[in-house]
């Protein structure tokens, strides 16, 4: 690359352009069991209809008699539309660009697997893999506003055996350990638009930054299930965080002596529900359920380089949150369940934090599903949810330097809308 197309003095603000689509409140992942996602997960840790419930809340694997096995897909359909205006300032001059972008928000199928079973009277044990978080985000090459959000993903795969044991009749309380996988990779890039801006200064679609590293992290769980009265259970749980070293490797077309081994810190937040369920009849039962996820602890982003180089990538300042949920069970008849769920999500990102590569904010979901009895042994679940997003205005700026023409500043407003369909089928079985 030619000298006159390096970014010389911004090396932190094209570092804090870095996009972590991945890194927000929305890739939390709830979608564990068919059955909870048709009560928009009320009541989840209070509901041990399968073995699904392990995820939850590992006490409430002591409400089975029998060995039970769950295995579920899920399928998730975001929609996140990015409309914005950029205007793009070189010298003197303010050029005026469009900033849209539509389905930035890749769609993915979640897995996962549960076995539960009693070991004695007051001892049971289980295994669950599933996925507590991921997400991808991808911006095409033609957008304008590459160099504020291109690339996110982030997958985790989680093993969690767990135990209960029963204090009492109606008292049982769990516990979990959890070893946690994660991947990720991370990239922003030159706009094309940007060499007709800088008048071929800057080259467009020229990786600034991209990152790519995975690691392995343990963490534990506990879990209470109280049967207070005959028609009426309480259960408490608590999730600890997951702290993650992501090494790998980090690449640069501009700046060549990023070029090396690197790593970046990522804490996946700890979460704390209180569940309810309470049932009216032989027919109806009603569920309620709040969800505490503590996501203060993701303060700032940082990349460690082998060269011992510290690299403030962003601060992120993001705060806690609080989801409620509640839903309905219907008994249609012996064959037959019917579900449905409502819930508030709250975001975790706030006005002055909020960006282009974090598409976060509040959520209404609405659910529904049904579980039919196959024979006596087995079940199906299906659920079903629509998630909309309150729309989120952004403000942000970026700025690119080169030898010839010095800054080139970018500043962006921009509205995003975001709104996703799940879908889940699952199995159950018992021996």
């Amino acid at each position: 690359m030619n000298k006159s197309v390096l970014l010389s003095s911004s090396l932190c603000l094209a570092l804090g352009s870095v996009s972590f689509t991945a890194l927000a409140a929305g890739f939390q992942v709830n979608e564990h069991s068919a059955n909870g996602l048709g009560r928009a997960f009320a009541g989840q840790a209070a509901m041990p209809e399968n073995a699904s419930v392990l995820a939850t809340n590992p006490a409430a694997i002591g409400q089975f008699d029998a060995p039970q096995l769950s295995g579920a897909l899920n399928l998730i359909l975001p929609n996140v539309d990015i409309n914005g205006e950029l205007e793009t300032q070189v010298g003197e001059a303010r050029i005026p660009q469009t900033a849209n972008e539509d389905d930035i928000a890749e769609s993915a199928v979640i897995p996962s697997l549960f076995y539960v079973s009693p070991v004695n009277d007051k001892v049971s044990a289980g295994i669950g893999l599933f996925a507590n978080y991921g997400l991808a985000s991808d911006y095409s090459d033609d957008f304008n506003a590459l160099h504020f959000a291109d690339r996110a993903e982030i997958i985790t795969f989680t093993i969690n055996p767990a135990m209960s044991y029963s204090l009492t009749e109606s008292l049982d309380i769990g516990l979990g350990l959890s070893a946690t996988y994660s991947e990720a990779e991370i990239s922003t890039a030159t706009p094309k638009a940007i060499e007709a801006v800088s008048q071929g200064a800057i080259l467009g679609n020229a990786e600034i930054l991209k990152l790519e590293g995975d690691d392995w992290g343990y963490g534990w769980n506990v879990g209470l299930f109280w049967q207070a009265t005959d028609a009426t259970d309480i259960a408490l749980s608590y999730r600890a965080e997951t702290k993650l070293e992501l090494e790998g490797e980090v690449s640069s077309d501009l700046f060549p002596a990023l070029n090396q081994p690197g790593s970046l810190d990522l804490n996946l937040a700890a979460i704390a529900e209180l569940a309810v369920n309470h049932t009216l009849n032989d027919q109806w039962s009603v569920q309620a359920s709040l969800n505490h996820t503590e996501w203060s602890t993701f303060d700032k982003l940082e990349a460690e380089l082998e060269s011992g180089m510290v690299l403030p990538i962003k601060e992120e300042d993001f705060e806690n949150t609080w989801r409620a949920s509640v839903g309905a069970t219907y008994r249609y008849s012996d064959t037959l369940t019917l579900r449905a769920g409502y819930a508030y999500d709250d975001g975790a990102v706030s006005y002055a934090h909020r960006s282009l590569s974090i598409p976060d904010t509040d959520r209404h979901w609405v659910s529904a599903g049904a579980t039919w009895q196959v024979t006596d042994m087995t079940t199906l679940d299906a659920g079903y949810a629509y998630i909309k997003g309150r729309e989120a205005d952004v403000k942000q700026q970026r700025t690119l330097s080169t030898e010839t023409l010095g800054n080139v500043v970018s500043d962006l407003t921009a509205t995003e809308h975001a709104s996703a369909h799940i879908l889940s089928v699952q199995v159950n079985t018992r021996f």
